[in-house]
C-alpha cells in the first residue's frame, strides 16, 4: 500500500534525521577512542550513513533500501563488537538506532511508488 505524500515526507524526515545522528555519532567515536581498526570502521559507516541520510532527505526511493540494508549489516557488527570486541557506550547506542532506522526505512521504500 502506498503512504500518502504528508506521511511518506514525514516518515523521510524523520529516518534522515535518525540516520544523521547515527553518522554525527559514528564518527565522533575516532574523538573519543582514537583510531583503532573497529573504531575506523564504525566511523566508515557513519560517513556512508551521511551519505544516505541525504539521499532519504531528497526522498530518493533507492536510499530507502540502503538505509535498511547498510544499518541492518551495521547493527549486528556493532552488537559483535559489543560481545568481542569493544564494549562501549556507542555500541549499545547504535543499535538501538538501527532498530528505530531499518522498519521505517523498509516502510518508506515499500509505501513508495516506483519512479
Amino acid at each position: 500500500m502506498l503512504l500518502s505524500p504528508a506521511v511518506s515526507q514525514t516518515r523521510s524526515r524523520l529516518l534522515g534525521s535518525v540516520l544523521a545522528l547515527s553518522a554525527v555519532t559514528h564518527v565522533s567515536q575516532l574523538a573519543v577512542y582514537g583510531t583503532g581498526s573497529d573504531t575506523v570502521g564504525s566511523a566508515a559507516f557513519g560517513v556512508l550513513y551521511a551519505v544516505i541520510a541525504a539521499g532519504v532527505f531528497r526522498r530518493a526511493r533507492p536510499f530507502f533500501l540502503a538505509a535498511a540494508v547498510f544499518p541492518a549489516i551495521g547493527g549486528l557488527l556493532g552488537l559483535y563488537r559489543l560481545v568481542a570486541v569493544h564494549p562501549n557506550p556507542f555500541s549499545v547506542f547504535h543499535p538501538i538506532l538501527d532498530v528505530v532506522i531499518v522498519p521505517l526505512a523498509i516502510s518508506l521504500w515499500r509505501g513508495t511508488a516506483r519512479k
